[in-house]
């Protein structure tokens, strides 16, 4: 058995994983940022504990645990920068380490959620394939000849930074024009929020209303209601996220693309609409054969299930 934990922003949640990919078991617990990184990982070492005693089990019947991080991690398990939990070079491993004599593995989040969709889901059986998380920022992760790609000092990749509009926005990241800026859930949300400041009176506002805010799900459930409004904005959004993927493709020729994180439970209108742009483009350009566009099978278990692959990659 393996445990696998996802650290997000505002949650961290935990499994029990079978060497199979089977999730014996979840738990979460808030996140509660910002923090100390000693505090955060005693706290998920407790809750671990608690984790295996109602289950009948010890640390003891664990090989191995893995830890996905929403950051850059290098080889050497340290967090080279993690954003939204303000931590910038953290020895995690090290910090880990001191806390339990297994076996720990830290790693990039959608890095984890690529190789569980690899390993169980998905995108099993294929050699090339990339998954990007849509949410609040662009996660990405990817299989390349079979192997999880790994760039130097064992960094993952991180294609929500590269610049799709030169002199665009300004990125956290500090750079300008990041597809992220664009593409991610939380670009969506902000431009929902513009709409609805420039015609108050207009439908997207009222469906604004009543979800208490704005979001990338009200401005899609605008676009479904015939909100003209709406449909534009979700329009020239799954351009910019098509937009990103052609890059991708003319780099790495993937066999399929997953897509993740919030705007993906969008649902199959979305992916299909991702999935004939990005398709329809290729093909007038001579691009063969065509790419596959899909949403993940693992859903909201990819973090913890990835994460325990991390530590069974080692068996």
């Amino acid at each position: 058995m393996f445990v696998g934990v996802d650290i997000g922003g505002t949650n961290t949640k935990l499994g029990i994983i079978s060497k199979l990919g089977r999730v014996v078991a979840t738990s979460s617990f808030k996140t509660r940022i910002p923090r100390d990184p000693n505090s955060l990982v005693k706290e998920i070492i407790d809750n671990i504990e608690k984790l295996l005693n109602t289950n009948e089990m010890t640390l003891e019947d664990i090989d191995g645990i893995g830890v996905g991080v929403p950051g850059v991690v290098d080889d050497k398990g340290i967090i080279l920068n993690a954003t939204n939990l303000q931590w910038k070079d953290v020895k995690f491993k090290d910090m880990f380490s001191a806390f339990t004599k297994k076996p720990v593995f830290i790693g990039n989040d959608a890095d984890c959620a690529m190789l569980a969709e690899w390993k169980f889901g998905g995108a099993k059986g294929s050699k090339n394939a990339i998954l990007v998380t849509l949410g609040t920022g662009i996660g990405s992760g990817i299989i390349l000849d079979g192997k999880l790609y790994k760039a130097a000092h064992g960094t993952g990749s991180e294609c929500g930074h590269m610049v799709i509009r030169f002199d665009g926005e300004m990125c956290s990241c500090g750079n300008r024009g990041c597809w992220e800026r664009y593409a991610s859930a939380k670009a969506l949300t902000k431009r929902t929020e513009e709409a609805v400041m420039q015609n108050p009176n207009g439908i997207l506002s009222k469906i604004v209303s009543q979800y208490g805010r704005a979001s990338a799900h009200s401005c899609f459930e605008g676009a479904r209601r015939g909100d003209e409004v709406s449909k534009k904005l979700v329009d020239e959004y799954i351009d910019y996220v098509v937009c990103g993927l052609i890059n991708l493709t003319q780099i790495f020729h993937p066999e399929m693309f997953i897509l993740g994180g919030g705007v993906a439970k969008e649902g199959p209108a979305f992916i299909k609409a991702v999935d004939s742009k990005l398709n329809g483009f290729l093909t007038k350009n001579n691009f063969e054969p065509k790419v596959v566009v899909k949403g993940p099978v693992l859903e909201n278990n990819a973090g913890v299930v990835g994460a325990a692959a991390l530590a069974m990659e080692d068996k």
